[in-house]
């Protein structure tokens, strides 16, 4: 695996609930944010961090899976406490710099539902921010002071992409929830950009032995739990 080798601090995840969406902090030698919820939810993650003994010096990061808001929305109020740079894939880099929402295609009717009800909501508020870096293919970990990689894992956007630790760990986004988000079955959200490049995700994950996932909504998740029809 990629990080045979590295003499690197042992690496703690931190799961961050806020309200509707997790946030994490990875802790090596140094920490990584990633995702920072809805807007008005910075104060959240600084907590976690104190409660974790984690100073804002330390933070190298700030890592956003991937385009949606509620995922993004409280980077722009979090960088401005936090002087870290912010990653994102470029495929989904137009979505935070403008600080709207990447586009949503429902599965089924529920979802089509919630996507129906989202356009007749008003944002008073634009929350998006340029992201410093933007990256292609892979994003290496090691001068952040983790021991890991970021690699597209496209699917629910198609600039979706995944934190992959040792001991088959990854922080995945919105590649996979829990059937009701928060209870229920893990299968893939039910909103997909692109199936292909789903069941492509998914078999990176396989093929790099990860056996625990920490989605964007809820609880840990057990690969072999995962309803993949």
């Amino acid at each position: 695996m990629f990080w045979e080798g590295f003499q690197m601090a042992e690496i703690r995840i931190v799961r961050i609930p806020l309200r509707f969406a997790n946030s994490y902090l990875v802790i090596g030698e140094r920490t990584i944010i990633v995702d920072s919820g809805d807007p008005g939810f910075s104060q959240g993650i600084l907590k976690a961090m104190e409660k974790n003994e984690v100073k804002k010096t330390d933070i190298s990061l700030i890592f956003i899976t991937h385009g949606h808001v509620d995922h993004y929305g409280s980077v722009f109020e979090l960088r401005r406490k936090i002087e870290a740079p912010i990653a994102i894939h470029r495929l989904d880099a137009l979505y935070l710099n403008q600080g709207v929402q990447a586009p949503l295609y429902p599965l089924n009717s529920i979802a089509g539902a919630i996507k129906l009800v989202g356009k007749h909501l008003k944002v008073k508020k634009r929350y998006g921010i340029e992201a410093d870096i933007e990256f292609k293919q892979k994003l290496e970990l090691e001068e952040f002071g983790v021991k890991g990689l970021i690699l597209p894992t496209p699917g629910h956007t198609l600039g979706s992409a995944s934190l992959f630790l040792p001991n088959g760990r990854a922080i995945t986004g919105d590649l996979i929830v829990r059937q009701y988000l928060f209870r229920g079955k893990p299968r893939c959200a039910p909103f997909l950009h692109d199936r292909s490049k789903f069941i492509k995700s998914m078999n990176i994950l396989k093929g790099r032995g990860v056996k625990t996932i920490y989605p964007g909504h809820g609880a840990p998740i057990n690969t072999s739990d995962i309803i993949t029809s």
